[in-house]
């Protein structure tokens, strides 16, 4: 009996199989590619990704992707980014492992900012980065420029309104705390029962002579309780001395926050802002926050899909019937990243100032999503006339470390329209630049704005009102505006500071048109804050200043007592130690 050395019954169906499999790759591939690459994009952004046509070439290890869309996610109505043409050489063996390596990116016809019909925004994972973004938003205080509208009623203000209380009640707590703590520490050394021990031997000494032996060993390990007495005295003494400087920051924060109750008090009552500090920031100060706040949004979106470290990650499972759940990745050393970009060359079009747009180029290197696998920080340099932009984006190390810096002159500049008046600027051509350090938790960023060829633009549907006619008065003749804001502290703590050259100006106008009644009502709003502050904090205060002087009159005293004790005891130990011709041990 022969056996044949191929199955021809088992071929036929193997042959039927490949070949459908090889059609379905050809007609699916590419339309299951896009699928994929517009939802992983829609997650990580957080607004909907796009693509009008995509097509895998793995023989040739190339994918193309023609027509993307990104919109933005932060204006309803606007995209970030359109791209004309996406060529990427793949580099094939890591996709045996399920990621993705790319050798090279070639990017034209970059587009930013550009409208779009229906509002991009989803909602997806990176809701916890928006939330988190927003609520450092909320920590700014961007004043208001406005005037008081009818009598100033200041019985709108009470306690719940003000923050000194809260601080007073605080700083209570605190005393209370302190206090407890400095009279144990007294009544643990025991100075009245040291010192009436060394009196007490010190009587005993008067009739003793050179011989007692013993009386003199006791005497010393007396003297010895008394000087470990006077060092544990010394040692409270610095801790009564911290906690004092500690009371008394907090006495001065009484004063800080009633400063923050002024500033709550003239918003509520709504009070013009006279400062001109204050006049930048409520006039620039919302601008400024939204450029920031879309820094730190790309800055934290970094920061979660590119971790420092090798600690596992969780990202959305895929969509099932039952629940999807989450899907856990544990990177090992020496292996590929799930995703990295290894270089990009991107071309990209910004406004000119005659209309025309023009052509820059960009070069992006070490995008990963694993960047302790990589070794290597992602960098952006893009240089041409008129543009400098550089980016590092450093997760290698523990702490992450993540700097930008862009600058653009001579191209259109968005306009905007000023807070809570019917004005707005249309800066035209001109330079802007934003930089950002974030190290850690800790935030250093400035924004600035200049053109010299301003256009106003007055709301003339809206109702006219005598500070929106002052603020036109003054600005209408102007032609030159320069912003600029700076961003510092913490993620947790903030503090933003805005400035422009219409800063002084509009304050001199406001403070000779309204400066006396607003000067007045200024007056009625600090006597009434006043008022209700000061019953929380002056008990406060006075409770800090009693004890800081009954501790400190305490501890000279103990001090005292404790000196006294000591020279006599060591008075009477000599006289007994020093005779001529006799040597005690």
């Amino acid at each position: 009996m022969s056996v044949g050395t191929v199955r021809w019954r088992a071929v036929r169906p193997l042959a039927i199989c490949g070949a459908l499999g090889l059609g379905a790759w050809i007609l699916l591939a590419d339309r299951v590619a896009k699928h994929a690459v517009e939802s992983v994009g829609t997650t990580l952004i957080g607004a909907s990704v796009e693509i009008r046509r995509l097509h895998l070439d793995l023989p040739h290890g190339r994918v193309e992707v023609r027509g993307l869309t990104v919109a933005s996610p932060f204006a309803a109505l606007q995209n970030l980014l359109e791209a004309d043409e996406l060529v990427a050489d793949v580099d094939p063996l890591p996709l045996l492992e399920k990621k993705v390596v790319i050798d090279r990116l070639a990017a034209k016809g970059l587009r930013f900012g550009t409208p779009r019909q229906t509002d991009g925004r989803t909602v997806g994972q990176s809701d916890g980065v928006r939330g988190q973004v927003e609520r450092w938003t909320a920590q700014l205080h961007v004043p208001v420029l406005q005037f008081a509208t009818g009598k100033i009623d200041v019985s709108q203000l009470d306690l719940s309104t003000l923050s000194t209380p809260a601080a007073a009640q605080s700083l209570a707590a605190q005393v209370d705390s302190v206090r407890t703590a400095w009279n144990g520490g007294l009544q643990g050394l025991g100075v009245a029962a040291t010192v009436d021990s060394a009196k007490q031997m010190t009587d005993r000494l008067r009739g003793a002579k050179p011989t007692d032996l013993g009386l003199l060993g006791d005497a010393r390990r007396t003297l010895d309780q008394v000087k470990r007495t006077r060092a544990g005295l010394a040692g409270l003494e610095r801790g009564v001395h911290a906690g004092t400087e500690l009371l008394q920051a907090g006495v001065a924060g009484l004063a800080a926050a009633r400063q923050r109750d002024y500033a709550t008090a003239r918003a509520l009552l709504r009070l013009p802002t006279l400062d001109a500090p204050q006049i930048g920031a409520a006039l620039f100060g919302s601008e400024a926050t939204e450029r920031f706040r879309r820094a730190l949004y790309w800055a934290e979106l970094g920061r979660r899909y590119m971790p420092p470290g090798l600690r596992p990650s969780a990202t959305p499972g895929p969509q099932r019937t039952r629940r999807a759940g989450v899907t856990a990745r544990f990177p090992r050393e020496r292996a590929y990243p799930a995703f990295l970009l290894r270089a990009a060359e991107l071309s990209f079009e910004l406004g000119g100032g005659g209309g025309a747009p023009r052509t820059y180029a960009a070069h992006l290197a070490g995008l990963t999503s694993d960047p302790t696998l990589y070794g290597r920080a992602t960098t952006l340099e893009a240089s041409a006339p008129g543009v400098r932009a550089a980016a590092l984006v450093d997760h290698v190390r523990p702490t992450p470390r993540d700097t930008a810096a862009a600058s653009v002159s001579g191209v259109t500049l968005s306009g905007f329209a000023l807070p809570s008046l019917p004005i707005r600027l249309e800066p035209g051509q001109g330079t802007v630049s934003l930089s950002l350090a974030l190290v850690g938790d800790s935030v250093q960023a400035r924004w600035g704005m200049r053109s010299e060829r301003v256009h106003w633009v007055r709301d003339s549907a809206t109702a006219r009102s005598q500070l929106g006619d002052i603020v036109w008065r003054v600005v209408s003749g102007v032609s030159t505006v320069d912003v600029s804001a700076s961003l510092g502290g913490t993620l947790a703590r903030p503090r933003l500071a805005v400035g422009s050259n219409l800063d002084g100006v509009l304050a001199q106008r406001i403070r000779a048109l309204a400066g006396e009644a607003s000067a007045g009502a200024e007056r009625q709003l600090r006597a009434r804050v006043d008022s209700l502050a000061e019953r929380q904090a002056a008990p406060v205060r006075a409770q800090v200043a009693t004890l800081t002087t009954d501790v400190t009159q305490r501890l000279s005293g103990q001090q005292a007592l404790l000196d006294q004790a000591q020279r006599a005891l060591e008075q009477r130990l000599r006289e007994l130690t020093t005779i001529p011709g006799v040597r005690l041990p």
